[in-house]
Formats: C-alpha cells, sequence, structure tokens
C-alpha cells in the first residue's frame, strides 16, 4: 500500500488553479492570426504567422500591471518546431501562468480545375489541436482514480475475509 502512495505522488500533474493575477487579459497577434479567439484561462494557442514574418509581433495586457512577462523562444525558424512561450509570474512571484503558442506559416497555392477555372486553396503545416493538452490530462488523472479506486476496493474486501476467518475461528 505504502507504494501505491509514492506511485501516486510521482505521477501526480499539478495544474495551477488558483492564478488569479497572473494570467494575460487580452492577446493579439500583429504580424498573424490566432487559431482560436483568446481566452485568459486557455493556455495553448496556434499561431499562424504572414508569410515573411520572422518573430512573433504582439500586443498584450496583463490581468495585474505589476507582473512580470517572460518571453521564451518568438522566433521563427524554417524546418523547426516553433513554440513560442509566455510566462506570467505574479508580483510576489507565487504564482506563474503559461501560455504555449506552436507557431505555424500559412501561405495561398492557387490549384487548377478540370474546367480552366482556379480557386485558391489555404495550406497550412503542421494542424495541432489546442484542447490535446488538458484532454490527455484529465484521461491520465481519471486513470489514476480509477485504479486507486479499485486498489481500496481490493484492501477493503481483504480485510473483510481476514475478520471473517478469524469470527470462524473463535
Amino acid at each position: 500500500m505504502k507504494y501505491f502512495f509514492l506511485f501516486f505522488l510521482f505521477f501526480w500533474i499539478p495544474i495551477n488553479t488558483s492564478a488569479k493575477d497572473s494570467y494575460l487579459k487580452e492577446f493579439e497577434v500583429l504580424n498573424g492570426k490566432l487559431s482560436i479567439p483568446f481566452n485568459e484561462k486557455n493556455n495553448i494557442y496556434t499561431i499562424y504567422l504572414e508569410e515573411e514574418a520572422t518573430k512573433v509581433e504582439f500586443s498584450y495586457t496583463l490581468e495585474d500591471p505589476e507582473s512580470n512577462l517572460e518571453i521564451i523562444d518568438d522566433q521563427w525558424i524554417e524546418n523547426e518546431n516553433n513554440i513560442m512561450i509566455l510566462k506570467i509570474k505574479s508580483q510576489d512571484a507565487l504564482e506563474i501562468q503559461t501560455y504555449t503558442f506552436y507557431l505555424e506559416k500559412e501561405f495561398d497555392q492557387t490549384v487548377g480545375l478540370e474546367n480552366n477555372e482556379f480557386t485558391s486553396l489555404n495550406i497550412t503545416k503542421k494542424e495541432r489541436s489546442p484542447y490535446l493538452a488538458p484532454t490527455v490530462i484529465l484521461v491520465c488523472i481519471s486513470i489514476i482514480f480509477f485504479l486507486f479506486y479499485m486498489l481500496i476496493l481490493r484492501y477493503i474486501k481483504k480485510i473483510i475475509r481476514k475478520r471473517n476467518h478469524l469470527h470462524k475461528m473463535k
């Protein structure tokens, strides 16, 4: 039983749900667009940069003006996994909120049709779901709680069997 608690603590995923002042109030990309509208409670986005962009240009507003913003890797590098991370630390540095932005480039390509008419096709590189990480976390937590529940049931049944066995021996 003691090993189960060590296992449980080892795989526990800390989630900061108490962050009040350490988040972005507004965020806008100036040389591209966000995959979905910005929401301060959503921490994962994809930014589609303009074709000639080499760095993400953005404007933002912090919920707490005294919080600190740290920008990690806002450069676009061809043939790389381009990820920009924004860390907002509260004034007392006890709360940290992290926003992850996957950087992609998009371009238009004209495609010919059989009757010599042309249409514009929008092609994007590496489409990612912004909801994948929270879903994986919830599934993992659900599995852990299910296993924990099953282990407790097994332990209780074992105790009941011992008590029944002791009563039969008397």
